[in-house]
């Protein structure tokens, strides 16, 4: 590269940091106009961060950070980098695959500024994508303190930035399977409890399996709650009363479709969906989006395309019966 190419470039660099300098705007403080460091310079500035900032200059995310934007990052700190090569056998952030390291990283990078009084308990879409889909993240609010995917919390939360937020965690975040994203709801205890006790979690834990990726038609606590109240004359009276279901892991399989990670736009009217357990059932998009599953039974998805490394998730407000 030429002297003069690399002046050029040098006052490029330097005129757009003063312009994000001077420009960026904080929604949440009236449009007033927040000058200072921008993430990088934050993370550049921390003796804690120093593995960050060398996985983010590995992977050319170290101008995401730099430049004007809104964005919410969730930082771990050295200890959480040390934690993470040491149980993956990385001798240093070097040994990580770069396509790897790129969307780990990108998974903890949310595109609006959110506060800690912000959050609720609900997940949320990252950068970090598997084909064209946003990965997701659940996020849980306990006593004004985030815990994430249930592995890291928030040490140091709502460091502001002149392009969004810094909150510093505990753990680097894993990609999540669709296991880690049911498991870390309480939403979804009892499904949780149920894939426990049959052995599907390891299934749907891993990201190599032969029949991944995977969907799962999830039904919520709520779902298994009108699931048990339908009927006041058959078997079921507890939650244990389903749990104790004779063939239960097939029941459980029932609601899983191997091979394919069907996402909400790709649902046909009509259309057959042969899962994992025995039977079959059809999707309706008559009226929103609907399932009649083998016993007949209109089934809502109140949630969709919640998206994991390994497939992806559609709420239930009903469990499915098959014929």
């Amino acid at each position: 590269m030429s002297s003069t190419m690399k002046k050029f470039l040098n006052s490029f660099l330097f005129l757009s940091v003063l312009v994000l300098a001077v420009s960026c705007v904080d929604d949440d403080d009236n449009m007033n106009v927040i000058n200072g460091p921008t993430a990088l310079d934050f993370l550049e500035e921390s003796p804690d961060h120093t593995s960050m900032v060398a996985a983010l200059e590995r992977t050319q995310l170290d101008f995401t950070l730099d430049q004007e934007g809104s964005l919410t990052i969730f930082a771990p700190n050295n200890q959480a980098f040390s934690t993470f090569l040491a149980a993956n056998s990385y001798s240093s952030i070097e040994a990580v695959p770069e396509d790897l390291l790129r969307t780990i990283l990108l998974y903890h990078v949310q595109s609006d500024i959110k506060t800690t009084g912000q959050f609720n308990s609900q997940y949320f879409k990252t950068l970090a994508q598997v084909g064209n889909a946003q990965i997701d993240v659940f996020v849980e609010v306990e006593n004004n303190t985030l815990r994430i995917n249930d592995e890291s919390t928030v040490t140091d939360p709502d460091n502001r930035v002149s392009n969004g937020i810094v909150h510093i965690v505990d753990d680097v975040l894993d990609l999540p399977s669709i296991y880690t994203l049911i498991s870390s709801n309480p939403n979804f205890s009892n499904l949780t409890t149920a894939l426990d006790q049959e052995g599907l979690s390891i299934v749907l834990d891993n990201n190599d399996d032969a029949s991944a990726p995977f969907t799962l038609f999830a039904p919520s606590d709520p779902a298994f709650a009108a699931f048990i109240a339908s009927d006041p004359n058959d078997q079921f009276e507890t939650i244990q009363d389903v749990l104790d279901q004779n063939n239960f892991d097939d029941k459980l399989l029932y609601h899983v479709l191997g091979s394919q990670a069907l996402r909400q736009d790709a649902f046909e009217n009509g259309a057959t969906i042969d899962p994992l357990g025995t039977g079959t059932f059809t999707v309706n998009t008559t009226s929103g989006i609907s399932i009649i599953d083998g016993s007949g039974n209109t089934i809502n998805l109140v949630a969709t395309n919640i998206t994991a490394f390994n497939g992806v998730i559609h709420t239930l407000d009903f469990v499915l019966q098959q014929q």
